[in-house]
């Protein structure tokens, strides 16, 4: 049998062996002992280099848009007067838009966009019945009776809320019109609701309470499809309503078609705080297909609004929406793009 290499039966290696190994053994042990000395021992701090320290401001992403939106509040405005004492039309503009609850949109168009918002009309109030009474509609379109008993039920719980935490300069007009949202009509019961005097009484005592509930300062009124024969109840709405509202310093403003001879834009301009003129439409869901406001016919039907309403009772109403024809050789489909209306006075 060959003799192993590393065999070593008087074991004169191991003593050299085990000298290097506590060798090693000190030395780590020595690395050790320093490193924790100088972890736990404070060194002299480093000189400071020959440069200007940057002074960082740093703040919360949330704390910047905050400031960047109250930068922005109103800048189109000139004076600190409320909207609805500004007398439209004259040196300093103020802007309207609606907002309806049962658009998800709406209400992150009202968030990015309030600051250049001076006054609000939310939909909120529906009638739609000849008895004069209000009804609302949840984010569902689930209808509910707003004043029951005496009561008022709330008809949203976003709107307002965020206004204040934004303090922002918006004066809100909640909005009464005769749309039913679940049929997508106008309703046509408002012809035996405006020829009845106690409908509108009951209607007018509704909607003081309803304006009362969150001190609102006034209503906006968008009644369509009028029968010709309701015209006289309409504009006795009007009278009436107006006086209770501008008998408590509150503020009405009505929703009206241009170039239409069936409305008495003078009294109903005289009875109210502005007349909201829908110049818009001018081709729709049951006309050939064009644009919803030509240049021309816009500007047509505001020449002819001035020579019964006072420059000073105009808004004029702005289509922000389009409309999809398709059309094809046997039938012809028309689907409404977008709904949302701003105004500007």
């Amino acid at each position: 049998m060959a003799k192993s290499i590393f065999y070593d039966p008087e074991r004169k290696r191991w003593g050299r062996l085990r000298i290097l190994f506590s060798v090693l053994g000190a030395i780590i042990s020595a690395l050790v002992l320093f490193f924790i000395v100088t972890v736990f021992v404070q060194a002299d701090p480093l000189p400071h280099v020959l440069m200007k320290e940057q002074k960082r401001s740093l703040r919360a992403i949330k704390e910047i848009e905050h400031r960047r939106r109250t930068k922005a509040k109103n800048t189109h405005r000139k004076t600190k007067a409320s909207p609805s004492e500004v007398v439209l039309n004259t040196d300093e503009g103020i802007r309207a838009a609606y907002y309806v609850n049962w658009d998800a949109a709406s209400f992150v168009s009202l968030k990015e966009y309030y600051p250049q918002i001076d006054l609000l009309f939310p939909e909120w109030l529906h009638m739609l019945t000849a008895d004069g009474h209000l009804q609302g509609f949840d984010y569902l379109t689930h209808p509910f009776t707003v004043i029951e008993n005496g009561s008022v039920h709330s008809t949203d719980d976003r709107v307002m809320p965020f206004l204040r935490s934004e303090k922002a300069e918006v004066e809100v007009f909640p909005l009464i019109n005769n749309f039913d949202p679940v049929r997508k009509t106008w309703d046509a019961s408002i012809g035996a609701f405006l020829d009845n005097p106690e409908a509108r009484q009951n209607f007018r005592s509704q909607l003081m309470l309803f304006l009362r509930s969150d001190n609102f300062k006034g209503a906006a009124l968008d009644f369509e499809e009028i029968p010709l024969k309701s015209q006289p109840g309409f504009l006795a709405l009007i009278q009436e309503l107006g006086q209770d509202l501008h008998s408590r310093g509150l503020r009405l403003y009505v929703n009206v078609p241009v170039s239409d001879k069936d409305y008495d834009y003078a009294r109903l301009a005289a009875a109210s705080d502005g007349l909201v003129l829908m110049n818009y439409d001018q081709h729709q869901v049951t006309s050939r297909p064009g644009p919803v406001a030509a240049q021309d016919w816009f500007t047509a039907n505001l020449k002819d609004a001035v020579k019964d309403i006072p420059k000073t009772k105009i808004i004029c109403a702005i289509g922000s929406y389009g409309y999809d024809w398709a059309v094809s050789s046997k039938t012809k489909k028309i689907v409404n793009v977008d709904t949302n209306n701003v105004q500007e006075a």
